[in-house]
């Protein structure tokens, strides 16, 4: 996964890191918060603590796993696994999907969740397409044939096309409008993203044959929610993340076929008697800086009199050098059967990595 280093932890631990990054240190990292840039990923907050090559007893078991698994390692690297959202978002399992309603209740304590529903589409745009960074998938107001320096990734990138689609989900409890882009809404549409600009450009008016693609899918989706300033006010808005079609889903044990008997127990939007929701609260559990380090107890202490080296809330220390020797290398409407439908493209996740041998006696 990604982790952004901001301000002190950039130039601080971020040189440190750079310096020694082809030794691949351990680096433990305190309080920090998880975020859906590229997918997901990690990143420094006030409060963070960024532990490296700390002291360590010789039989701790990341050492194991990390030379066990260090050339398949290698290998996700090399394909860049660490921005794929197959990786990150797999199909989730049936206990992890929640009723609409309960996921638009529970806003702002969890702002992203697994849903399921119908689609169809949101009528009232006339443009569905973007350019946006290959590199990192974000918007950028720029031409296909433009190379630029991305302002989220920080990368020298090239633009591309993307399709970006205004839908409705449905499922008993009640319906959400969000933004689907890329593959997840290129598999469902009959247009490229090539297409789509064409059709906008040239007048085509293809609502109709949108929706009508649209709505043969169920999904289970991840959804982020997130709100944004329109005219003096919050406007919430909601993104899918990741996509899978009932066909994508065929072979897992989820409840696809939306069942009619399925009840909204309470005016929040807790799910059906089948299938009772957790709370909130009891989903948002972060683990603490004690159990971070309790399977390192054990280890040899940390020499008194060390102090943090740098100020504020941000705790910083500072371990004797220690390194694995391992090393990382809007107009009349027109057909639109002109337009041919694309293969989808199909990814596959990583293998399994390998678990480390247990120990013997």
């Amino acid at each position: 996964m990604f982790m952004t280093l901001w301000n002190e932890f950039e130039h601080d631990e971020g040189s440190k890191i750079a310096d020694m990054i082809s030794t691949a240190p351990l680096i433990i990292a305190l309080r920090v918060k998880v975020t859906t840039f590229n997918t997901l990923s990690f990143t420094t907050r006030y409060s963070s603590g960024i532990l490296i090559s700390p002291p360590l007893p010789d039989d701790f078991s990341f050492k194991q796993w990390f030379t066990l698994n260090k050339e398949e390692i290698q290998n996700l690297l090399n394909a860049k696994t660490y921005s794929d959202a197959n990786c990150f978002l797999p199909p989730p399992n049936e206990e992890d999907i929640k009723a609409i309603s309960t996921f638009q209740a529970s806003f702002p304590i969890q702002k992203a969740a697994w849903v399921q529903g119908t689609v169809k589409l949101a009528y009232g745009f006339t443009k569905y397409w973007t350019t946006a960074c290959v590199n990192c998938h974000k918007i950028v107001n720029a031409d296909i044939d433009w190379i630029i320096h991305c302002p989220s990734c920080k990368q020298q990138s090239e633009v591309e096309l993307r399709a970006r689609i205004p839908i409705i989900i449905t499922d008993p409890s009640s319906s959400i409008h969000c933004i689907i882009s890329g593959e997840d809404a290129e598999k469902m549409i009959e247009f490229t993203p090539l297409q789509l600009k064409q059709a906008q450009e040239d007048g085509f008016g293809i609502d109709t044959e949108l929706n009508d693609a649209l709505k043969k899918y169920t999904v289970v989706c991840f959804l982020k929610s997130y709100e944004t300033p329109f005219q003096g006010q919050l406007q919430r808005k909601n993104t899918v993340l990741r996509a899978y079609t009932a066909a994508e889903l065929s072979h897992h044990p989820l409840p696809l076929a939306l069942l009619e008997n399925t009840q909204v127990t309470s005016a929040l939007g807790s799910s059906s008697a089948r299938h009772p929701e957790k709370s909130s609260k009891d989903q948002m559990f972060t683990p603490t800086t004690k159990l971070v380090l309790e399977e390192i107890a054990g280890a040899s202490s940390y020499k008194e009199g060390q102090t943090s080296t740098t100020s504020g809330a941000k705790r910083s220390l500072d371990f004797p050098e220690y390194l694995p020797a391992d090393t990382l290398p809007e107009h009349a409407t027109k057909t639109a059967e002109q337009f041919a439908k694309e293969p989808a493209k199909s990814y596959s996740p990583p293998g399994n990595m390998k678990d480390s041998p247990a120990k013997e006696d």
